[in-house]
């Protein structure tokens, strides 16, 4: 494999795949600039809003389309875009400029979006930069329906498609030619075409940089979703050893069925609680169909980002009974609004460094009107006694007593006017900052348990950019400084009797769990789409030789070190499962 012509990306959505290239090139539009005869002024403006009508008709087909192929939740781009395009106020001004300024309509609508585009662009924040291929994708389709041009999009079936970049329109679209990959120059983790294809179970690359100058139509290519390579021309081996891999992966499927309902727990009788990690209610039907686990983690983001803004107590108390409802008599622990950052603000707001400014509890404890009324309806949502909350981005002592306090505040009003809630309703804290890892023994004696953040603890520990192209060969989940900052947060909340779960990504990954089971976390929320795998190396691993393991590799000190011995002990664990 190490002739191999391979090229790295950014994995976005895991599966591995053998076929062909498609290069899909995008027909670029050209704009017309002219200036308006006053006879032709009408005829523009109708043109103008006819393309809306006919842009706005292709994307509801497409929604459509999508919300049979990967429901509701995953197609809300696409009512985000029909909506754009029914603004009242930009399609009027747009009409306005036309009939004044009397120039073609082409121009004056790729002036005004290019304004949001522009500052979308500029963005620091890596969700709103992806926003900018969503916009891009409107006007391109708004022109282009002005032009009264066709989209060309027919290909064959069963071939990897590469393009420079791919809006959820595309994504969606090329799936009903079984496409069986996608590889992008651009794009970022939290793009719609990146979420669209994990939804889809199609494996993508994405961040390629200039992967359509390297391939062509008609290449032969491996594309790992997983591993976020394309290999180029691979050989007869190369080829061999991915068949077989991709064999495994589809047995290995077939045998996690049979374990779903088998208890989370080593050889050696030590049971560790395994828990999904959810965003919509949607995912809820897994929750059902793999033998009623817990939800480690309930993102509360999703309501924001729906409703267009924060939702009322009521809608939120009807979100969080009907979760409770669900889940009965597993628990669910409730994450407050986590956003900021990589995630969208509740307002306009420039930082240069939106990691590290207004986002987690910081924006909560800011608007306490918010997050008064999420903790209400939080705590009238718990009368099933199985709801838990996380406070995420604490970095002080501080915040989390002024964040207690307003519980206490919410709850004595409760007491006075005879609200029913559940009175031993436990309080924990995301260890996500490494000022929280350092304290972890002090935060411990303020909460009943902790939820570690492998996300963003490991990119504030590295300084590295997760999301950033250039340097993400350093963001290294088995760097030694974060094995070994794992380990004194599980020691700090046992010594302090309080229980510790992992809900970042690294709790998902399987060379992980032997980390986890050797340090003895209580705890493992992860993906839905993992949740079987990771039930099934815990259950083939054994605790005590795990632990010993763990102290053996907290010595090493690069991160190419630790990852070889991770492999080979998995590898003696693992080998007839095909887990790896």
């Amino acid at each position: 494999m190490d002739k191999d012509t391979t090229f790295k990306g950014v994995p976005v959505s895991p599966g591995i795949s053998i076929g062909k290239v498609y290069l899909y090139v995008r027909n670029n539009f050209e704009i017309d600039s002219r200036d308006l005869l006053p006879d032709e002024i009408e005829k523009e403006t109708a043109d103008f809003q006819k393309s809306l009508e006919l842009s706005i008709n292709e994307l509801s087909k497409i929604r459509n389309y999508s919300y049979e192929k990967i429901g509701e939740a995953n197609s809300l781009i696409f009512d985000a875009q029909i909506e754009f395009l029914k603004d009242k106020f930009f399609m009027s001004q747009v009409i306005h400029r036309i009939q004044n300024e009397k120039r073609a309509a082409g121009y004056i609508f790729n002036e005004e979006i290019s304004k949001l585009e522009d500052a979308l662009s500029a963005s620091k924040d890596s969700y709103l930069k992806d926003r900018f291929e969503d916009i891009k994708d409107i006007k391109n389709r708004v022109i282009r329906n002005l032009k009264r041009e066709k989209l060309v999009s027919k290909i064959g079936e069963n071939l990897i498609i590469v393009s420079h970049e791919l809006t959820p329109a595309d994504t969606i679209l090329f799936s009903k030619r079984k496409v069986l990959g996608y590889a992008t120059d651009k794009g970022g983790n939290t793009s719609h075409a990146a979420i669209i294809s994990r939804a889809l179970r199609i494996p993508a690359v994405v961040g390629m940089k200039d992967i359509t100058r390297s391939l062509v139509t008609g290449d032969f290519v491996i594309i790992d979703g997983s591993s976020g390579i394309i290999i180029k021309d691979p050989s007869v081996e190369t080829i061999d050893f991915y068949k077989k891999k991709i064999q495994k992966l589809l047995e290995n499927e077939e045998r996690l069925k049979e374990i779903i309902d088998l208890p989370c727990e080593t050889t050696d009788k030590k049971e560790f609680e395994l828990s999904a990690n959810i965003d919509f209610d949607e995912e809820i039907d897994f929750i059902i169909n793999t033998g009623h686990c817990g939800v480690g983690l309930y993102r509360t983001e999703h309501l924001f980002l729906e409703e267009g803004g924060f939702p009322s107590e009521e809608k939120q108390t009807e979100e969080y009974t009907h979760i409770s409802d669900v889940i009965y008599p597993k628990s669910v622990t409730i994450r407050t609004y986590d956003i900021g950052g990589d995630k969208l603000l509740p307002r306009s707001e420039k930082e240069d460094n939106p990691f590290l400014g207004w986002r987690g509890i910081r924006i909560c404890l800011d608007r306490e009107d918010i997050f008064r009324e999420q903790l209400r309806a939080i705590y009238r949502s718990s009368q099933n006694k199985n709801i838990r909350i996380l406070f995420p981005m604490i970095s002080s002592i501080a915040e989390i007593r002024k964040a207690k306090s307003i519980v206490k505040e919410i709850l004595d009003d409760f007491d006075r006017n005879g609200t029913e809630y559940d009175k031993e309703l436990k309080t924990g804290i995301m260890i996500e900052v490494p000022s929280a890892s350092i304290m972890a023994d002090a935060l411990a004696k303020e909460v009943d348990f902790f939820s570690i953040g492998t996300n963003d603890l490991i990119q504030y520990l590295l300084a590295v950019d997760r999301g950033n192209s250039l340097i993400s060969g350093l963001y290294q989940e088995f760097h030694p400084a974060v094995l070994r900052t794992l380990k004194n947060i599980t020691e700090a909340a046992h010594s302090n009797n309080i229980t510790v779960s992992v809900c970042g990504e690294m709790a998902s990954n399987p060379l992980a769990a032997v980390i986890f089971t050797g340090l003895g976390v209580d705890e493992l929320s992860v993906s839905p789409s993992r949740f079987p795998e990771i039930k099934q190396i815990i259950r083939k691993l054994n605790h005590k030789e795990s632990s010993e393991f763990c102290n053996e590799i907290l010595c090493l000190t690069t991160e190419e070190e630790i990852r070889s011995r991770l492999e080979n002990y998995m590898e003696k664990y693992l080998r007839e499962t095909g887990s790896l």
